[in-house]
């Protein structure tokens, strides 16, 4: 109860420093959660997780007919996480790694009239990604080290190694590489998606001995498209071993 009494206290003096000028017993209550803070483990550590992603693309400029057309809902998650203590005696650290993405979604839009035909439309779109993040975290531990709290926030560079569109309707079908920007057969050209985005890291993860569960959400900052303005949003759920 002495650690979780001592997070409060952080989260108190993080959200309201102006409180510190209310007397003695606010100062005496942070140096006695900064003791206990100091008392927490400073190890280093690595995770290795899998996960489960939402994922929503806002088009400022093609609104619905943007996300209609290229549909990005839900994907999966590879990757591993290394943490390095930065502050001595203090459970603060940088967190850097590496993950492989899978995301991909699909609609359909029903009664489309093409040259006097009412056919169904379908729009398939994928893309494959590596995402390299780098956040800053606060491990707080309880039960005797056997339980982490780590809140952490950062950022996200994510670089789409490959993506596809696929518009089918009846028996014809179009592909086209969203990521390409040639003039080859079936690649986008000059409407080509970036492949860099750079994005708002905020999560947190709870560790049971050396079992991990986390939640976090990445904003884009970077567009996904310059012409539609298009910025990616990806929440991922994930499981991992901390070791």
């Amino acid at each position: 109860m002495k650690r979780l009494y001592a997070l409060l206290i952080v989260a108190l003096f993080a959200t309201a420093p102006s409180l510190s000028a209310q007397g003695n017993s606010f100062y005496n209550a942070t140096r006695e959660a900064e003791a206990l803070l100091r008392e927490m483990p400073t190890n280093n550590y690595r995770t290795l997780y899998a996960g489960y992603n939402t994922a929503h693309a806002n088009w400022r400029e093609y609104g619905v007919i943007g996300e209609m057309m290229f549909p990005i809902k839900r994907g999966v998650t590879l990757g591993y996480l290394e943490a390095i203590n930065i502050w001595k005696g203090l459970p603060i650290y940088v967190e850097y790694g590496a993950n492989v993405q899978y995301l991909f979604g699909a609609e359909k839009l029903d009664g489309v009239k093409i040259m006097g035909v009412v056919l169904d439309t379908n729009y398939k779109t994928n893309i494959f990604a590596l995402n390299v993040p780098v956040n800053a975290s606060l491990r707080l531990s309880f039960e005797d080290n056997l339980i982490a709290v780590t809140p952490y926030a950062g950022l996200n560079a994510r670089f789409n190694i490959v993506g596809k569109q696929v518009i089918s309707s009846g028996d014809e079908s179009l592909e086209t590489a969203i990521f390409d920007s040639s003039k080859e057969k079936g690649a986008a050209g000059d409407s080509a998606f970036n492949r860099f985005q750079l994005g708002l890291n905020l999560g947190c993860s709870v560790t049971y001995s050396v079992y991990t569960v986390g939640i976090g959400h990445i904003f884009d900052f970077s567009k996904l498209s310059d012409e539609g303005r298009g910025h990616l949003g990806v929440t991922t759920i994930s499981l991992g071993y901390s070791f």
